[in-house]
């Protein structure tokens, strides 16, 4: 079987590696010494390295190869990781961004390891041999004495997988192997190495696991890999206590229940569920009015059912809000340096569940949102200081429930909203005349930033300037069926609330007629309900109006 047929498989667990090593990277700036997010990194670099050397990617493997030796070094050191260090990885989580969107477009990797190898390798001395694991496919053993019996009762199991003789690629069987018997504990060795399946022709795997479960459960799991025709847990030498076990290891014991699904399947079977409440509807008014025993029954149980299916469908496809979320510790720390400002970014509500549709169209209006904050909001820390405001300031990401809705807000502490400079530049536009630019409070000086166009900024930068922001938020927001509003103090911070619906999968409707023609408007459209018979109709050039 050609390795590219798991492509798409590959380019979903490589965004969700990238993602959690983009937020990894930005903890790791504000507390150098975190061990337990380190170790992280180095999982997640292990990971990239044998999921891109099993699909033949050979820049990312030698990549994340360089990233895991090196980290490796590192974490042995005290003192934590240097501001450098943590420069070289976000260069590295760029390159290896930038390589994997390649790979989604056209297969191509695009990715010059060379110069980023050199600047990982120069943090850090050379590996020594007795550091160096034999990475030709040979035996990467610990030292298991050292390793001993760990905390809780945990000692060496020695799993061995034999693999069916005609089974393909039997290094990225090796790999699954590993993968599957993590969960269990923490891979300490293994045949092949775990950095060398690519290599790797041979017919028996084997791992050593430093776990506390069973027998049983280690060899159902090794059995449970594709190709695997036997496995069994071996005697493993008898070592003596081993020292305590980090806790970012624990992490790896965690079992997973997700099963990835396509998104067009679950876009099919969205329509189709779609499909089947017009149906039910359809059946219920044609069957109003008949008297036939047990008919009313039947259909609301089929009612009930539906429904309930369609409320299922509809979790499906609802993800957390954090997906979105966890771009923005980066981004707000490149902005930030860039800029010389000083900024604390909290995320609130990152397990608010939205619609995948929405979500995909939620990150383009929240980047301009939040550099519009960074930007235009905060100010420097001088004049922070100088007015009496701490010299960091504070950006709030925060994502709540309001009813049927989903309410995303970007909060600031900065200088907020300034009314007589916004009527200045509107009034030199021609957007409002001389007495509205007099008359002009906050709530309308902050509905005229979303005026195609209009930028407060002095000069027109990568960052701003261009008057191409708010309008673009509006139109984004206004097309998934929801709104974005500013509310603004001076010198006190600006508010920016985005209300989304929950999910397009489905929109409450009201059906009316009209001349005869059945119409459906969308509920959160609708102001109010009214009878014509009790309101005072008026002639307009001849026809009758409300």
């Amino acid at each position: 079987m050609d390795p590219r047929d798991y492509l798409n498989a590959f380019l979903g667990e490589a965004r969700e590696h990238l993602q959690e090593l983009g937020l990894a990277i930005v903890r790791i700036e504000s507390a150098p010494d975190d061990q337990e997010t380190v170790e992280r990194v180095f999982r997640i670099a292990h990971s990239l390295k044998g999921m891109s050397a099993t699909m033949g990617f050979e820049s990312i493997a030698t990549l994340t190869h360089a990233m895991e030796d090196v980290l490796e070094l590192l974490r042995q050191r005290t003192g934590g990781l240097s501001r450098e260090t943590v420069d070289v990885l976000s260069a590295c989580l760029d390159a290896l961004e930038a390589a994997v969107e390649g790979i989604a477009t056209d297969g191509q990797e695009r990715l010059d390891a060379v110069p980023l190898v050199a600047r990982l390798r120069g943090l850090a001395r050379e590996r020594t041999p007795e550091q160096e694991l034999d990475r030709d496919g040979g035996v990467a053993l610990p030292d298991l004495a050292r390793l001993g019996a760990g905390q809780d009762g945990r000692r060496v199991a020695h799993v061995v997988a034999e693999l069916d003789d005609s089974a393909p690629m039997p290094g990225a069987r090796a790999f699954m192997v590993f993968e599957a018997l993590a969960v269990h504990g923490e891979l300490v060795g293994g045949v092949p190495a775990p950095d060398g399946v690519e290599r790797f022709g041979g017919r028996r795997v084997e791992a050593w696991v430093l776990t506390d479960a069973d027998d049983a459960a280690l060899e159902a799991t090794a059995a449970s890999v594709g190709e695997v025709v036997r496995a069994e847990v071996r005697e493993a030498p008898a070592p003596a206590a081993a020292p305590a076990q980090p806790a970012a290891a624990a992490a790896q014991r965690r079992t997973s229940t997700t099963v990835r699904v396509d998104a067009e399947r679950l876009d099919e079977l969205l329509h189709l569920m779609g499909e089947l409440v017009i149906d039910r509807t359809t059946v219920e008014a044609l069957t109003a009015e008949l008297e036939v025993p047990g008919l009313r029954q039947a259909l609301q149980r089929l009612a009930r059912s539906s429904q309930a299916l369609q409320a299922i469908v509809t979790r499906v496809r609802m993800v957390p809000v954090e997906t979105v979320f966890l771009r923005f510790p980066r981004l707000v720390r490149d902005l930030a340096a860039r800029l010389g400002k000083q900024v604390d970014l909290r995320l609130l509500g990152q397990d608010t569940e939205l619609d995948r549709t929405v979500i995909d169209a939620l990150g383009d209006p929240l980047v301009h949102l939040v550099r519009n904050a960074l930007d235009h909001g905060l100010e420097a820390p001088d004049a922070r200081v100088a007015a009496g405001k701490p010299a960091v300031g504070t950006i709030e990401l925060e994502a709540r429930h309001a009813g049927g809705h989903v309410i995303v807000s970007v909060r600031d502490d900065g200088r907020g909203i300034d009314p007589a400079a916004v009527a200045r530049i509107a009034l030199a536009r021609g957007l409002i005349d001389v007495d509205a630019a007099a008359a002009l409070d906050a709530p309308r000086a902050a509905e005229l930033l979303f005026a195609p166009g209009f930028s407060t900024a002095s000069a027109t930068t990568d960052l701003s300037g261009r008057g191409v922001g708010m309008d673009a938020v509006r139109s984004s927001i206004r097309a998934l069926g929801g709104e974005v509003t500013l509310e603004s103090a001076p010198a006190t911070g600006t508010l920016a609330k985005i209300r989304l619906p929950l999910t397009l999968a489905s929109v409450g409707a009201l059906l009316v007629l009209a001349d005869g023609l059945p119409f459906a408007i969308p509920l959160d459209r609708v102001e109010r309900t009214m009878r014509i018979a009790e309101v005072n109709l008026r002639s307009v050039g001849g026809a009758p109006m409300l």
